[in-house]
């Protein structure tokens, strides 16, 4: 990115072309990765997160699921999912681990994957959601600033996850800088 840089940038990777042969088996890409200055990130995490009810757990058959993509079950020691209304306030969206959801994401993506069911689907125009997750990394390797990529798929209703996209990626990485990712998928 250059020396004296600075600050921060937004780093954009713009998909140009995307070619899937499926006869060859084969994934033809051609992208272009674009650098702009960025905002600094003046956002902190909600005030009563840490003593928030994380609602109640899902029953047999969840209003919603949620996949973290690149760990196991056992890794992740934390994760608790809750809707911020537009006033701040948070309600807990209950969330539980599932193994059958689980097995799910790994038949859709492959890889390893930690399912979860969703109990409450928030209700109304607009909502923000919060995680808070403590995971163990699988950091390997010599880099100075190693980071783990968690890629995040969730589904409301009777979706499948073999029908749906990606949502979010966390860019898992040991620093107290904030490290953002962003998204953009059509919406079909």
């Amino acid at each position: 990115m250059g020396s004296g840089a600075g600050g921060y940038v937004r780093i954009t990777l713009q998909t140009l072309l995307s070619f899937y042969d499926e006869k060859a088996k084969r994934l033809h890409r051609i992208s272009r990765l674009a650098f702009t200055g960025a905002p600094i990130p003046t956002l902190t995490p909600p005030k009563d997160i840490d003593t928030a009810p994380p609602g109640l757990p899902a029953g047999p058959d969840p209003v919603g699921k949620l996949g973290l993509g690149g760990v196991r079950p056992s890794e992740v020691e934390q994760f608790r999912l809750f809707a911020q209304m537009h006033d701040g306030g948070l309600t807990g969206m209950g969330v539980s681990g599932d193994k059958k959801i689980t097995h799910e994401l790994t038949d859709a993506f492959g890889g390893r994957w930690a399912g979860y069911s969703v109990a409450v689907s928030p209700t109304g125009g607009r909502f923000t959601l919060v995680a808070d997750i403590i995971v163990k990394p699988c950091w390997k390797g010599r880099a100075v600033r190693p980071f783990q990529i968690i890629p995040i798929v969730m589904a409301f209703g009777t979706d499948r996850f073999v029908d749906h996209y990606l949502l979010a990626v966390i860019a898992a990485q040991g620093t107290v800088e904030q490290v953002e990712t962003s998204v953009v998928q059509p919406y079909r």
